[in-house]
């Protein structure tokens, strides 16, 4: 055995160790066996690369976990082995644990890669496909402006990588200029009227002209076209029709041919989500009714919608981390029509962004026109500094509290009689999810 390989194997047993000794004692084990395994062979990732036939990244700044759990699980679902990232560490130590923890040789490797270290993923796994999902502001003092992040993950993709790009977002059809071969997709009808809200980019990036919209469906996302020619790529597979009464009724369009689904999670970034995975599955030949059918089957957790019954009322968990993401979080929620309370967690701890000025940047003001709110609850090392947000946001005061203790405000937001959303930020997800979780064990 070579000095590489008995490094690998070495870095694997000791990884395996931590993990399951870390899940003994009930210790989250998503990232540090990666990390120490990575210490231990610092070319982990490569060495598993050869381990997984088809390679898939997918990246950017929202939908990256959900798009890479519904495409692992229609993958999955139709027999084939494969590893993924499925719980959203997508930094390399999250990765090197996916495999320590479920180690082997796979027909297809599914992983989400955070924007900021694209490039160095991307070097040692070396895809065959990457799909790009959208760029939008996220945690700005770790990566600086969007189009650095651009620019890096431009400049790290080979030309032998197929790619498979949201032609909606401006910031991702600057990537049709590559020579790669290069799959579109987008939503090709306007969703729901009065989309507001940030929009990251309204100016060409190749001219530096304004952007004219015929219409937004998310943020940027919509149909555009610039006076030096630059618009939305031309679909490969595209949204026709998006009906939502509680699921999604949706019609994706593929050259002449018309699919039929239902996707069980509002919101019209999901409808991106979906259709982000479809066209990848597509492209990989995997049949357009059996992929319909099994997407309609899925269910997610992890704080994407999550729902737990609690006393006979939904309490659900929706992660929010930018504005353009709270943005679509809280239309979502206007959608919903029945009483409600919410419970709003801002921490600032590392995975989550130090600089948390980026919710000045979310439309606060739009919970005004929320039907059935009851309580407002808020929570969080940055708890007071959001409160000062809805204050300016004009939100009445008596439908505002400050619970600084995570788990007394999640114990007085489902105390109501009423459905309860829970809108963490990053490192809130999982502590809440846990803290709920046990409440509903013990059904007090």
């Amino acid at each position: 055995m070579s000095l590489k390989k008995f490094r690998f194997y070495f870095a694997l047993f000791v990884g395996k160790l931590i993990y399951y000794s870390m899940k003994i004692l009930n210790l989250d084990a998503t990232t540090f066996p990666g990390k120490v395994a990575l210490k231990i062979y610092p070319d982990f990732l490569k060495e598993i690369s050869k381990r997984i036939g088809i390679r898939i990244l997918i990246t950017g700044t929202n939908g990256k976990t959900t798009t890479n759990n519904l495409l692992n699980y229609v993958i999955r679902s139709k027999g084939y082995k494969v590893i993924g990232n499925l719980e959203g560490a997508n930094l390399k130590s999250g990765i090197a644990t996916s495999y320590i923890k479920n180690s082997g040789v796979f027909d297809f490797g599914t992983f989400e890669v955070d924007e900021g270290v694209f490039p160095y993923v991307y070097k040692d796994l070396l895809p065959q496909y990457v799909v790009i999902t959208n760029f939008f502001r996220d945690q700005l003092d770790r990566y600086g402006e969007i189009d650095i992040t651009v620019n890096k993950i431009l400049n790290s993709i080979k030309e032998n990588t197929t790619l498979i790009l949201n032609a909606d977002d401006p910031f991702v059809a600057r990537f049709s200029r590559l020579s790669n071969r290069k799959i579109f997709y987008g939503i090709g009808v306007k969703i729901r009227e009065g989309v507001e809200g940030i929009k990251e980019s309204i100016y060409c990036p190749f001219c530096g002209r304004k952007l004219n919209y015929e219409f937004f469906n998310y943020s940027q996302l919509g149909k555009y076209s610039c006076e030096c020619g630059f618009k939305n790529p031309e679909y490969d597979f595209y949204i026709s029709s998006a009906h939502l009464n509680g699921i999604w009724t949706i019609e994706i369009s593929e050259k002449s041919k018309k699919y039929d689904l239902t996707f069980k999670y509002p919101g019209v970034y999901n409808l991106y989500n979906v259709l982000s995975a479809y066209s990848i599955l597509r492209f990989l030949n995997f049949d357009p009714l059996e992929t319909s059918n099994i997407i309609s089957k899925f269910e997610f957790k992890l704080g994407r919608l999550e729902r737990f019954i609690y006393r006979g009322f939904d309490r659900i968990i929706v992660l929010v981390k930018n504005p353009a993401g709270y943005n679509q979080v809280l239309d979502t929620i206007k959608d919903d029509k029945e009483e409600k309370v919410l419970l709003l967690i801002l921490n600032d701890n590392i995975a989550d962004g130090r600089d948390v000025s980026w919710i000045w940047d979310v439309d606060f003001e739009k919970i005004n026109d929320l039907k059935g709110i009851q309580k407002i609850i808020v929570s969080g090392t940055r708890g007071e500094d959001l409160l000062v947000r809805l204050k300016y946001a004009e939100i009445p005061r008596e439908k505002l509290q400050l619970e600084e203790n995570l788990k007394k405000a999640i114990d007085y937001s489902i105390s109501f009689p009423c459905k309860t959303y829970i809108l963490p930020t990053y490192t809130a997800l999982f502590k809440s999810r846990k803290i709920l979780i046990g409440k509903v064990k013990d059904g007090a």
